[in-house]
C-alpha cells in the first residue's frame, strides 16, 4: 500500500497562493501536508496564512525567516518586520516559537528548511560572487553523511529540484509564494523561476519505492501582487508576478 504526502515551503505569507496549493492538493485526495518553513516574512498577509496552515493542520518546521521574525520583530530598520510587527499577536509568535529546527517523517524521510546544519544555508546551491552553482557531490555527501534517511526534504532556495546522490533523493519543492528574490548574503545574488506559479510537492512512496512530482499551479497572482505594491513593496510585486528578481 502507498503513502502520498504534499510538500510546501517559503510561503513568505501569500495567503492567495497557498489557498490555491491547498485546493490542489485537497483535489488530488492528499491529507498530509508538510510545510518547510519561512511561512509569514513578507509584506503580505501572515494572519490569513497562519489561519490556512491551522486549519488544514499542516505540519510546519522553521525558516530561517521565521527565526528572524521571533528574534529581531521590533527591528526599526526592517521594513518588513515594522510591518509584520503591526500585524502579529502573541498567539502567532508563540506559533513560530514552537516550530522544530527539523524532523524525521515515518523515519524514511527527513525534512530540513535550509540544510541539515543551518536553516540560512542552501543545501543544493552555492553562492559566489558573480554566480549561483549547484553544489558538488563531494559537498552534498559531507553535508548528508548523518542523515539515514532516503529522502531529504529542503526549501530556502525557492527553487523547485530534485537531485540524487548515493541512493539518496533530496527535493526541494520550490516556493508557495514568492518565485523570485534578491538577497545579498553571502553575496549579492537573484533566484528565479521565471513564472507566478505557485510550487509545490507531492511524494508517494511505498517501502523503498519513491515517485516525486513537482507541481506549479496557476493563481490569481495579480492580487497579492497589488497587496505588496500597496504596502510599499514594489520589489515583492515584480517578484510575485513575473518570477523574475
Amino acid at each position: 500500500m502507498s503513502n502520498t504526502i504534499a510538500i510546501i515551503s517559503d510561503i513568505h505569507g501569500n495567503s492567495w497562493a497557498l489557498e490555491a496549493v491547498i485546493n490542489d492538493i485537497h483535489k488530488r485526495g492528499i491529507n498530509k501536508i508538510i510545510n518547510l518553513g519561512d511561512s509569514i516574512y513578507g509584506p503580505l498577509d501572515p494572519i490569513g496564512t497562519i489561519d490556512i496552515l491551522v486549519e488544514n493542520e499542516v505540519t510546519s518546521i522553521l525558516g530561517n525567516e521565521d527565526r528572524i521574525i521571533i528574534e529581531h520583530l521590533n527591528t526599526k530598520n526592517n521594513l518588513i518586520l515594522e510591518y509584520l510587527s503591526k500585524c502579529l499577536d502573541p498567539i502567532i509568535i508563540e506559533w513560530l516559537k514552537k516550530l522544530l529546527f527539523d524532523f524525521n517523517y515515518e523515519d524514511n524521510i527527513y525534512c530540513c528548511h535550509g540544510s541539515p546544519s543551518s536553516c540560512s544555508e542552501y543545501l543544493l546551491e552555492k553562492v559566489y560572487p558573480n554566480c549561483v552553482a549547484n553544489k558538488s557531490s563531494i559537498e552534498l555527501e559531507q553535508e548528508l553523511a548523518n542523515i539515514n534517511q532516503k529522502v531529504i526534504l529542503c526549501g530556502h532556495s525557492h527553487i523547485p529540484k530534485l537531485v540524487e546522490i548515493n541512493k539518496k533523493i533530496i527535493v526541494n519543492p520550490g516556493s508557495v509564494g514568492l518565485q523570485a528574490y534578491q538577497d545579498d548574503q553571502p553575496f549579492l545574488h537573484k533566484m528565479e523561476n521565471f513564472s507566478p506559479h505557485a510550487r509545490y510537492s507531492v511524494i508517494i512512496y511505498s517501502n523503498h519505492s519513491f515517485k516525486i512530482n513537482q507541481i506549479a499551479v496557476p493563481y490569481e497572482y495579480e492580487i497579492p501582487a497589488l497587496i505588496a505594491i500597496k504596502n510599499g513593496f514594489p520589489d515583492w510585486s515584480r517578484w510575485i508576478e513575473s518570477g523574475r528578481a
